[in-house]
């Protein structure tokens, strides 16, 4: 199956892979990825604060662009779910509105409730953002199908150099593109933990760690340091009752998993790998240390945005979150110490975790009514200035799918010392894992055609420590079932629309899960 650009141009599938080559090694999916749920609210008025003249090394300045604009006054929104992307986000919109006073634009960023909740009611008022990210329970081929969002490639200014910055390695088709055309892109690169030890210094401190990074290493080390934690009269481990499924499938990963944290599939078989005995004993250390009480009391109803924020609090010893949490405590509370670690493993040994590339996903308004305006703020956004921006403004915390925007925002001063810790524990253990839909184009079909399962990981993660589900192997033995059924299902209804894709599709033998997937990978399989 061809990929047609917007000006008629076609890659065939081995277009595509030497494109990847060309490109470099990691792939990507364009997935959405939650990067937290608060903070970074808030909205552009066109103060101009962002285009501010001079040799501001954070100054956003926009290039003249082909396109007319609106002549009249006109309003340009863009909703989301904030958090480390809304710096740079916001700063564009207030950029873009300070060279074009008559657009106004308005950026809301108030986590992801407020997504679930915005977009659809938009939708059906014929009054959505411009702009979104798309909700939770909202799968792309859903919103395509329902008629939420458009493509973008007839919107951007010489486009076919736009999506070359990126690759077809990382605009990939059924989950980028979609019958031919590209409907997202992915903002910044997924290389990055979603799961670190996160300590409070002091608290650690009074329990007898002086350096925890260190001293735990091993799951049974951060079985004491808990127990020690308690007896200072603190929580042990701050969670959140909605990230229950991510902090098991991390552990996991440090057991030997294979399977890949978005969706518990181990391609190295094609098959899910909720059953496997590295997930079950990840999930046995998580129960034992809620039945010992060593987790924050009350962690199913907490969200993992509030807990959070009462980490700095200084009533728990560490949380296991992302680099996302980086900003958030630097605005919310300056003062508060903490250090940053990999998780420990059973043995202490380093671990691997496989990644799918591409997040923080943006998709287009159906029916927007200022399409040049989306256009010329997404070709900003895609460009090499546009990506050294967001990692400039996000001090780092976002890294670029394009490594020369990375290797330019790098400059004395300007981003974290912590990001960029955290952004080395990735590289080192991180590794881009295959994707079928590179290897046939035809699993895009069934990408479109894949209901969303439920109970998912989350449910199923939370009625278990609630003690509503019981027998946690017949729990997760039956969550893969229902994860298999549904890939089946949807591979049977695209072959009826022609699709060739079966389930050998997504087994890749030669997939070594410490190194990055590559073209020359998948030419290996032919």
């Amino acid at each position: 199956m061809p990929y047609r650009h917007s000006n008629g141009t076609q890659f065939s599938r081995r277009g595509v892979l030497g494109l990847i080559g060309a490109a470099g090694a990691a792939l990507a999916t364009g997935c959405q990825v939650d990067t937290g749920s608060g903070g970074g609210n808030g909205s552009g008025t066109g103060a101009g604060k962002a285009a501010a003249k001079g040799s501001d090394p954070k100054a956003i300045r926009l290039p003249d662009l082909p396109g007319k604009l609106p002549s009249g006054d006109a309003t340009f929104r863009w909703v989301d779910s904030g958090d480390l992307k809304s710096v740079w986000e916001r700063s564009v919109l207030e950029a873009f509105t300070a060279k074009h006073p008559h657009i106004r634009t308005q950026y809301d960023g108030n986590g992801w409730d407020n997504v679930n909740q915005v977009v659809p009611l938009g939708i059906r008022n014929k009054s959505a953002p411009d702009v979104f990210a798309l909700p939770l329970d909202v799968p792309p081929q859903v919103a395509i199908t329902e008629g939420w969002v458009r493509p973008i490639d007839d919107l951007i200014p010489d486009f076919d150099t736009w999506r070359s910055r990126f690759g077809p390695d990382v605009l990939v088709p059924g989950v980028s593109i979609f019958n031919d055309r590209l409907y997202s892109w992915p903002i910044s690169s997924n290389r990055r933990l979603e799961r670190m030890s996160i300590f409070d210094t002091e608290v650690m401190r009074a329990a007898g760690y002086d350096d925890p990074g260190t001293q735990i290493t091993t799951w049974d080390e951060l079985t004491t340091a808990l127990t020690k934690v308690r007896k200072t009269g603190r929580a042990g481990l701050m969670a959140g009752g909605d990230g229950l499924g991510g902090i098991v499938s991390y552990l996991a990963l440090t057991a030997g998993w294979r399977g890949l944290p978005a969706n518990g599939m181990d391609m190295r078989t094609g098959q899910y790998a909720y059953t496997a005995d590295e997930f079950m004993a990840a999930y046995d250390l998580f129960d034992k240390l809620v039945t010992d009480k060593l987790v924050v009391s009350g962690f199913v109803t907490l969200l993992e945005k509030d807990a959070r924020a009462q980490m700095t609090a200084g009533k728990s010893g560490m949380i296991f979150n992302g680099p996302w949490d980086i900003p958030a405590w630097k605005k919310a509370a300056p003062d508060w110490k903490y250090d940053i670690a990999s998780l420990p493993s059973p043995k202490g040994k380093p671990f691997l975790v496989p990644f799918l590339e591409g997040s923080n996903s943006s998709w287009v308004y159906a029916h927007t009514k200022l399409p040049t305006v989306v256009g010329q703020i997404l070709s900003y956004m895609g460009s090499p200035e546009g990506q050294k921006m967001m990692v400039i403004l996000s001090e780092g915390n976002l890294q670029s799918l394009q490594p020369e925007a990375n290797k330019a925002a790098d400059q004395a001063g300007l981003l974290d010392p912590k990001a960029k810790a955290a952004v080395s524990l990735a590289r080192r253990s991180m590794h881009v894992a295959p994707r079928p839909e590179l290897r046939n184009s035809d699993v895009a079909k069934v990408n479109m055609a894949l209901k969303v399962v439920t109970p998912n990981l989350k449910d199923v993660m939370q009625g278990l420590v609630t003690g509503q589900l019981s027998n946690p192997a017949k729990q997760f033995a039956a969550l893969q079932s229902r994860l298999d059924a549904a890939l089946d299902a949807a591979i049977v209804a695209a072959k009826k629309k022609g699709s060739t894709a079966t389930r050998d599709d997504y087994a890749f033998s030669n997939w070594d899960p410490a190194k990055d997937y590559t073209r020359d990978d998948y030419k290996a399989l032919r």
